[in-house]
């Protein structure tokens, strides 16, 4: 989700003092997809379509949050992490949705949603960042794409995004709807593949500290939802697992005791915000042009 005008002249002012860039620089280059060449410029244009279609389908399921404070602060953060991502082609869009489900999602192409439960259970900004870093790795990594082993470009109909969107027969037609089918079972009901799930931790860590942000937030978080016994998602991995391997990430990477930025006050006063918006406007603000 963006807020036009207001993002871009907000976000110079929210940014958070980042780690020298020229090791940033060499954290993008370490990271940014080590498949980039298996892929092209028109995979990438389908994958956004994709994904615009999927999050279509969770806006159809789920219940977007009204509260516009809440919706700006979780983009201004969202943007703060994607400045330091390792695919900048990819406009990320960052939606809340009310449910008493902790989880979070993301689609194809940049879309991220996160349940008002997992705000709810947070402590501080960096803890938000953290989950936020880890959806979004999911997306900078394909992981739903090379599950599907979609393309752009592809003899086979089957296999090619554009020919799943744009097409118009029968079987072309049942394709796609399987394609989506599956996404929304993986999103909502199976879950990632472990190892997706490891990556996108470890990859969060690291995007979040070149951010400024403290890259505990995603550690201290895990372990508090790993604790909770009702209302957690599905769609995680076993949490002592993910916490030994972000443990043994962190000290891999030299940032175990790194003490960036918490920002607690900020995020606690944002969660108090209560401000009502039209939620049609904003639906439309997410998907523009609307659905399939």
């Amino acid at each position: 989700m963006k807020f036009p005008g207001v993002v871009c002249a907000m976000v110079v002012l929210f940014s958070l003092q980042p780690l020298p860039i020229h090791a940033a620089d060499d954290w993008r280059a370490r990271v940014s997809v080590v498949d980039r060449d298996t892929y092209s410029d028109a995979d990438t244009s389908e994958e956004l379509s994709f994904g615009r279609e999927i999050a279509a389908r969770l806006l159809g399921q789920l219940k977007i949050s009204g509260n516009e404070e809440l919706q700006k602060y979780v983009n201004l953060v969202g943007t703060t992490l994607t400045s330091n991502c390792s695919r900048p082609e990819l406009d990320f869009h960052f939606v809340v949705v009310d449910s008493s489900e902790i989880n979070a999602y993301s689609t194809p192409g940049g879309y991220v949603f996160v349940t008002s439960a997992v705000l709810e259970n947070m402590e501080n900004e960096a803890e938000l960042a953290g989950v936020l870093a880890h959806e979004i790795a999911h997306v900078t990594e394909r992981h739903i794409v090379k599950e599907l082993s979609l393309k752009g470009v592809e003899k086979s109909a089957v296999s090619s995004i554009a020919a799943l969107i744009s097409g118009t027969s029968e079987s072309v037609g049942i394709a796609f709807s399987q394609a989506v089918d599956k996404t929304m079972d993986l999103l909502l009901r199976d879950g990632y593949k472990k190892g997706d799930e490891m990556q996108a931790d470890a990859i969060a860590v690291l995007l979040c500290t070149f951010s400024g942000y403290d890259p505990s937030g995603l550690v201290t978080f895990l372990d508090k939802v790993g604790r909770i016994k009702n209302g957690v998602g599905k769609t995680y991995p076993l949490y002592d697992v993910r916490l030994a391997t972000l443990h043994r990430a962190m000290a891999n990477e030299g940032i175990a005791e790194m003490k960036l930025a918490l920002n607690t006050e900020r995020f606690t006063s944002t969660m108090k915000a209560d401000n009502s918006i039209n939620k049609l406007n904003l639906i439309r603000k997410v998907i523009p042009g609307g659905t399939r």
